[in-house]
């Protein structure tokens, strides 16, 4: 039987990526997306959401528009959140399928289902808050000692430094932190290999990269995340005890945290390719 997924994401180059790859890999049921602000605002997350399953002929999936907040990546995704080429995307004729994330959680949650959370973890921390118990919870956020935004926060936790700290206390989750996600760099053969709409979109991403480094690619964070959900136990994980403090940085603390701290990138690199082509 197929894994019920939700993924809550701030599409987003990488998000696209990871969208992409659920909606092309029949071993998940993909129940929902859940928009939240991030790497641009929520109008355009949601939007970009609705426009990338367009694309992916999946206006099956509902979109349910979630938490507003500050949005703050334009230099790496673009102003309109996949690198200036929305247009390239088909035009959505629906809308978001309303804005109650914790309903939708409690409508759509069975014990069978995943939940990926790859943007700022807003409506997650909600949930949590409400109530709402998740029966798998893989988040794509925090760095053990490394960040993206500051030298210590990851930009997902950082974004909302009291929502990442309600998930590691009270959400039990993997967590797919920068160390692990730095590892798997989609470079310029694999976006050759891959559908070429996908890979147009990164033009801004591999452009912020090229300027800080000798990388020709971009870090597919959000979609290492979601490859674990499609195949459970593709990341390797390890017990830390963490919290996070007030910048948004994974710290020493007293919660049990499973962490990714490995995989296979040849074949997670293979596998996404496969999935990823058209």
């Amino acid at each position: 039987m197929a894994i019920p997924l939700i993924i809550d994401t701030d599409p987003g180059v990488d998000d696209a990526f990871a969208i992409a790859l659920a909606a092309r890999s029949p071993e998940v049921e993909l129940i929902g997306l859940t928009t939240v602000f991030g790497n641009v605002s929520l109008d355009l997350t949601t939007r970009n959401a609705l426009r990338l399953l367009a694309y992916l002929e999946r206006t099956d999936v509902p979109v349910v528009r979630g938490a507003e907040g500050p949005s703050g990546a334009p230099d790496v995704h673009g102003e309109d959140g996949l690198g200036g080429q929305v247009h390239t995307l088909p035009e959505s004729d629906r809308g978001a399928f309303g804005d109650d994330v914790v309903g939708f959680f409690r409508e759509h949650l069975t014990p069978e289902t995943v939940v990926v959370a790859i943007g700022p973890q807003t409506n997650i921390a909600r949930a949590l808050d409400a109530g709402v118990e998740f029966p798998r919870l893989i988040v794509m956020g925090g760095g053990l000692g490394l960040g993206n935004t500051t030298g210590r926060a990851e930009f997902n936790f950082w974004a909302d430094p009291a929502a990442a700290r309600t998930v590691i206390r009270k959400g039990d989750p993997v967590v797919v932190p920068l160390n692990l996600t730095h590892q798997c760099v989609a470079d310029a053969e694999f976006l050759g290999k891959v559908d070429p709409v996908l890979s147009n979109l990164t033009g801004t991403y591999r452009a912020y990269m090229a300027n800080r480094s000798e990388n020709t690619g971009i870090y597919v964070h959000d979609a290492v995340a979601v490859a674990e959900a499609i195949v459970p136990g593709t990341l390797k994980t390890t017990t830390h005890l963490l919290d996070v403090d007030d910048e948004g940085a994974l710290v020493d603390g007293n919660h049990q945290v499973e962490v990714a701290e490995d995989t296979d990138w040849p074949a997670l690199r293979a596998f996404m390719e496969q999935r990823l082509s058209v």
